[in-house]
């Protein structure tokens, strides 16, 4: 059976720090229904960290700020059911300055905030879960200094 070509995905992990204590947002797969963390693939002209923004925007309504430098990889699964490929995501964190009420998908998936320890109970996906604990102690000095005015969508 040929092996299937490994794909490329850049990911959002968006901290929420306003409320004063480190929130997770999750977003829910629209096919599977799964917790995961907003994903999507590569744009022509877009670096990685700025397609990662973006899809925290359309998949959960997100403004603010991601990292240059990526938090790191792991290697997923796209797709279910017959359909599987081989991903490789790549990780920017991304520090939440905002919600909005209106955004591309609403609607068509769950978006819930999470503590660190929720989080690793709800997500399925052993190389991200795998790339959380690793950085459980310093999720946060990863996130973009405060000093930048945020970004729309």
């Amino acid at each position: 059976m040929p092996r299937k070509s490994l794909i490329r995905q850049y990911a959002a992990l968006p901290l929420d720090l306003r409320s004063g204590e480190m929130e997770i947002v999750l977003v829910t797969s629209r096919t599977s229904g799964r917790w995961i963390i907003p994903k999507g693939k590569p744009e022509p002209g877009l670096p990685g960290h700025e397609v990662a923004r973006r899809e925290a925007y359309e998949e959960a309504g997100l403004i603010g700020e991601t990292a240059v430098k990526s938090l790191g990889t792991y290697q997923g699964v796209k797709g279910q059911g017959r359909i599987m490929q081989p991903a490789r995501v790549v990780v920017y964190p991304f520090r939440v300055d905002g919600d909005l009420d209106d955004f591309p998908e609403k609607g068509q998936r769950e978006i819930m905030r999470a503590s660190l320890l929720e989080a690793l109970m709800l997500l399925s996906d052993g190389g991200l879960i795998s790339l959380l604990l690793k950085h459980e102690h310093d999720l946060i000095s990863y996130l973009p200094p405060l000093d930048k005015a945020p970004r729309g969508q």
